[in-house]
């Protein structure tokens, strides 16, 4: 039960995050630090950084909430803008369906030619509501991001009420 002198909520667990959407998220065994999202970007509810100094924009993963009108299959989601990527200057080079935690997820990896910045991209969905992590870096310096990028992707859960 979160709260409860045993959960992971009151464990004092530095980065972790626990969503009223019914997910949570955790930093790892990376030294990733937990960082309130901007404002300005209501759908973004947690960002995790890198604590490493980077050249242009610093590694980060962050974690949004879509609040969808009707429940759809994760694919169908996934699809609905993919196509979009490529108007915005980006390449797809990896797409496809993944299990996280039990959980199907959906992995796309993205470039951008322009500005020389990778992402990686893993969409969950339960119901009505969708959790997009968003990992990004320099793409010269993405191969070593991923890999805490990575991590941090698989504690990614599902909560239920009994949590």
């Amino acid at each position: 039960m979160p709260g409860a002198g045993g959960s992971a909520l009151a464990s004092g667990q530095p980065g972790l995050y626990y969503s009223p959407k019914g997910f949570r998220i955790d930093a790892a065994k990376t030294a990733w630090v937990q960082t309130a999202p901007p404002k300005q970007i209501p759908s973004l509810v947690t960002v995790y950084q890198s604590p490493l100094p980077a050249e242009g924009t610093s590694p980060a993963l962050s974690v949004r909430v879509d609040n969808l009108a009707q429940g759809q299959p994760l694919k169908a989601y996934v699809k609905r803008w993919i196509q979009d990527y490529s108007r915005f200057g980006f390449e797809v080079l990896t797409s496809k369906p993944i299990t996280v935690n039990a959980s199907q997820a959906y992995l796309l990896d993205i470039v951008s030619r322009e500005t020389k910045k990778q992402l990686r991209q893993v969409v969950f969905l339960r119901d009505k509501i969708a959790v997009i992590l968003n990992c990004r870096d320099e793409q010269h310096s993405f191969g070593k991001t991923v890999e805490d990028c990575n991590q941090i992707i698989r504690t990614f859960r599902w909560t239920s009420a009994t949590e």
